[in-house]
């Protein structure tokens, strides 16, 4: 009998043995087949890196697929994507000049109104049309090429003659303190109706710099305080920098408790400025003269020349005049002069004679035309505008400088 129980518990011993070896077995056979789904060339480590792969590469591939469907298409369609050179670089190459016509064309024909609140405007002399001005787009306005951008990137364009307002009077009358606060976004929103918004990023109105660039650039040395009448202007290329116009004479100019400032004569009702606050001067001007200035190394072409401030005909004695988008303060020492850019025969303003307000409170209403500047998107290229051979302008004059009125604040 006991030899019967001991033989029993020896075989079942013996079976726990065999069961853990098995089981450790089993573990081993389990762990490596674990091991190798994760860390095998086909497991799940592996397929993890592979699908994070695909996901940063299926931006690119999307990107990708859709330029060769677009491509497809066009093809289908008979249009090809154009390789031909941009307008920028065909004017780099020398391909295009400045004064150069092209066919552009604005968008849309649009209307734009602006009342006097923004160009102070007040009816000085009883005219019929009132003091709302409004400037429509005539799509026979011609185009013609300003030169590149100062950052080198766009091709701008200007019209051939400054465009018209609607009405027998073509010019736009700035007046007083609320034409000078917002002449800049005055003259930019009526340039603005001439945008082409497939071409054009923008356009605006011309400014002082516009035409400095088409120059080479202009230099203006200010004088320093306690030194009147010491002042600059020359071209860029000048190095002997001989003196081609006037600069303010003195740099600043310090308001009394009788003055007025821009900002505080259009408060209701006039304020006066502030006692001992100061401005600053900034204004200038120069002149072009096409016979006398190759000879201090600026000699623009004849086109470019006519577009800027030669007549609209020969017959026509006078020269192109409009407002520029840039405003200037001229300081005499007693008074200061604030007013808008412009062209003015062959003489570029900023400010001076046809100051529209100075620090005394007089004001006075003043007619120039309005010369918008097309800005074009960098990749328009020589298909998309082409140059235009033999173009001539509408003959009108713009002389402008026309005085519709002054007075005083409070008078």
């Amino acid at each position: 009998m006991k030899k019967e129980v001991r033989k029993e518990e020896q075989k079942q011993q013996g079976i726990t043995l065999v069961a853990l070896v098995i089981t450790i077995v089993i573990i081993i056979i389990l762990a490596t087949i674990t091991i190798n789904m994760a860390f095998g060339d086909n497991g799940l480590i592996k397929q993890a890196e592979l699908a994070r792969d695909l996901a940063s590469n299926s931006t690119t591939y999307e990107e990708e697929s859709m330029a060769n469907l677009t491509a497809y298409m066009n093809e289908m369609m008979g249009e090809e994507v154009s390789t031909a050179k941009t307008l920028v670089q065909a004017f780099k190459d020398g391909e295009i000049e400045a004064g150069d016509y092209v066919n552009y064309k604005p968008s849309e024909v649009k209307s734009v109104t602006v009342g006097t609140d923004k160009t102070g405007y007040t009816n000085s002399k009883g005219m019929s049309n009132g003091t709302d001005q409004t400037f429509t787009t005539d799509m026979n306005t011609t185009w013609q090429v300003l030169g590149l951008s100062e950052d080198g990137q766009h091709l701008l364009l200007t019209s051939g003659s400054p465009i018209k307002k609607d009405g027998e009077d073509p010019y736009l009358v700035l007046q007083g303190a609320e034409s000078y606060l917002y002449c800049v976004d005055t003259l930019n929103e009526i340039a603005g109706i001439y945008n082409n918004t497939t071409l054009a990023d923008e356009t605006r109105s011309m400014t002082i710099k516009d035409i400095e660039n088409v120059l080479g650039g202009v230099t203006v040395e200010y004088p320093t305080e306690g030194n009147p009448n010491t002042g600059k202007v020359y071209f860029n290329l000048d190095a002997s920098k001989n003196q081609i116009g006037t600069v303010t004479s003195y740099p600043s100019y310090t308001f009394d408790s009788n003055d007025y400032s821009p900002e505080s004569a259009v408060q209701n009702p006039p304020q006066n400025a502030t006692e001992g606050t100061k401005v600053n001067a900034n204004f200038y001007y120069f002149m072009y003269d096409y016979t006398s200035y190759p000879k201090l190394g600026i000699n623009i072409s004849q086109k470019a020349y006519n577009m800027l401030f030669a007549g609209t005909t020969s017959s026509d004695n006078y020269a192109k005049s409009y407002w520029l988008a840039s405003i200037g303060v001229r300081s005499g020492g007693n008074i200061a002069y604030f007013g808008t850019g412009r062209v003015n025969n062959s003489i570029v303003f900023l400010c001076d004679y046809y100051d529209i307000f100075s620090s005394h409170g007089a004001w006075n209403a003043v007619g120039f035309a309005v010369r918008p500047v097309v800005v074009l998107k960098p990749n328009i290229n020589v298909n998309q505008l082409q140059v235009i051979e033999d173009q001539t302008e509408e003959a009108w004059s713009t002389v402008g400088g026309q005085t519709y009125g002054s007075g005083n604040i409070g008078s």
